[in-house]
């Protein structure tokens, strides 16, 4: 049944129903029951935990308050409904998330099919503009979808790893197995309120009432939950001001940001970084009665590829210095209604180099690769189909090895003719004290290297690495400081020794086809010093900002 403002799902003991305005789900009843108090919505925010917060690091929530990313605001430009096969009801929606009078959006489409089994199975694709990517310096959140189910449901359980909390980068001491307890019980009492109880490599979860109805919740192949039973988790500073909310707040998540250490940020493969579309299938089924576990639905073999929002996803692309060839690889899957044959392109700069064509019945998926044969230098833009490309930087050029290196400290030493020829050669990475047996503290040093940046890469900005600098550094290239991490005695000391540096320089600054100075100004506040760990190298071609 379908008006203007509702659409409504029958089948064998359910009735689910889509809300036009809303842009989501507005109910999941089954046998006469509401498991459902608000429909899944695209989220990217998580209550900042104490190293996004404090200035010992980047704070990242200041960019993510200022980006509105707690207060998105989900703007419907788009409601269709059809009958794509027997017994399958697809509901598109497009919409534009983000906080009012804030240019910072997400261009977010939510494609539903709705099964004569009671399986809802939900993909996602949520596009951040511009002003998200130049907004945020370091990472999300999360990224993933939330909805609120009635406080009856209040007894969690799931698949995955436990029994305690666990994120990203805080997995080590759990195993995967069945968990369960109370949503009240999940609650980490930190000394101020922040994110807790996030679960981690999840198959299946549930929120289950008393009677064991319960709302069942599944990955594509795996997601992160949490449920929380707290209103005003992101406004408390202590925890006598935590209010109970109404109902329980039930997070699946594609993709969360892990925590790092005190005061370590998270390492780069632990973050959601907003470099491109982010693409995800989630599933849910309300279950009362005698039905089959959740184990035994996760098992099932359901078309994913129904949900998902573009037909060719999942890509993924390495390149192998030994024998200088990339290989990519991408998902290619017919969410439509009849069969289809798809043309499956592979682009390198633009240009398509090669192709593959599939054909694929109704709700069928299956994998395509490609092997490139990499010239011997430039940056290669490589996609397969229109996924967003991805830069390989050839040669790849590592800063480990040999530096010049200097006791003192002198602003000359920036400059690119400076003659350093006198300068000791040591080997990086390693702590001045072992390279140089200079074991004073309170002290400053520089390194210094020539490196020769190629033609081909011209018109694209560089990331330089540096790894991690004990305790403070300034770094220059050709004389122009390129970045600072930590902060010098004169400016009131902060040590920076745990983090990896990760320097951009546009292009204005590097000298293509010649010669480029990379010179590191290094304070040591006490300990080791210097250039103790990586990665250095290799520097890398990015888009130059317009």
């Amino acid at each position: 049944m379908t008006n203007n403002e509702q659409t409504t799902i029958d089948g064998p003991d359910f009735e689910y129903t889509f809300d036009a305005d809303l842009g989501t789900l507005s109910s999941l009843e089954a046998d006469g029951r509401e498991f459902l108090a608000r429909g899944p919505l695209l989220n990217v925010w998580r209550t900042p935990i104490s190293n996004e917060v404090v200035d010992w690091g980047a704070a990242e929530a200041d960019e993510w308050y200022e980006l509105g990313l707690d207060r998105l605001e989900h703007e419907v430009e788009s409601f269709e409904v059809d009958d794509v096969a027997d017994g399958v009801t697809r509901v598109e929606i497009e919409t534009l998330a983000s906080a009012p009078d804030v240019d910072a959006a997400f261009e977010t489409t939510y494609l539903y099919h709705v099964f004569g089994t009671g399986d809802v199975l939900l993909g996602v694709r949520a596009v951040p503009n511009d002003a998200v990517r130049r907004g945020v310096t370091n990472w999300l959140p999360r990224v993933g979808v939330q909805l609120e189910v009635p406080d009856e449901f209040a007894e969690l359980s799931w698949h995955g790893n436990g029994p305690v909390e666990t994120y990203p980068d805080r997995n080590n001491g759990t195993k995967i197995d069945t968990y369960a307890g109370p949503v009240a019980e999940q609650y980490v009492p930190y000394v101020r309120p922040q994110e807790y109880g996030n679960k981690t490599d999840v198959r299946w979860a549930t929120l289950a009432a008393s009677d064991d109805a319960e709302l069942a919740a599944f990955g594509h192949p795996d997601i992160n939950v949490s449920a929380h039973d707290v209103a005003n988790l992101d406004r408390a500073l202590f925890e006598y001001q935590l209010e109970e909310r109404d109902g329980v707040l039930f997070t699946v998540d594609h993709a969360v940001t892990g925590v790092g250490g005190t005061p370590v940020q998270a390492r780069s493969e632990h973050r959601v970084v907003p470099d491109g579309p982010f693409e995800f299938v989630v599933g849910f089924r309300p279950r009362t009665g005698d039905e089959p576990s959740p184990m035994a639905l996760s098992r099932r073999r359901l078309p994913y590829a129904f949900a998902s929002t573009n037909p060719i996803g999942d890509f993924e692309a390495e390149f192998d210095e030994a024998d200088g060839t990339i290989t990519a690889s991408a998902v290619v899957r017919n969410a439509g209604a009849e069969p289809e044959r798809i043309d499956v392109p592979l682009t390198v700069n633009g240009e398509v180099t090669s192709s593959r064509t599939v054909d694929l019945e109704p709700g069928e998926k299956t994998s395509v690769s490609f092997e490139y044969d990499a010239p011997e230098t430039g940056v290669l833009e490589v996609s397969v189909g229109d996924e967003q490309p991805l830069l390989f930087t050839v040669p790849r050029l590592s800063l480990e090895g040999e530096w010049r290196f200097r006791e003192g400290d002198d602003p000359a030493w920036a400059e690119p003719a400076y003659d350093d020829g006198d300068w000791e050669v040591v080997e990086v990475p390693a702590n001045w004290e072992d390279h140089s047996d200079y074991t004073e503290n309170d002290v400053f040093g520089w390194y210094r290297r020539s490196i020769e940046i190629p033609e081909s890469w011209a018109g694209y900005a560089l990331e330089i690495p540096v790894g991690a600098i004990d305790d403070v550094d300034e770094t220059f290239l050709n004389g122009e400081k390129i970045g600072q991490t930590g902060t010098f005695p004169e400016n009131g000391y902060e040590t920076a020794w745990s983090e990896s540096r990760r320097y951009a320089v546009e292009p204005s600054t590097v000298e293509f086809g010649g010669e480029n100075v990379i010179a590191i100004r290094v304070y040591d506040g006490g300990g080791g010093g210097g250039l103790h760990s990586g990665p250095l190298g290799p520097i890398e071609a990015v888009p130059a900002d317009d």
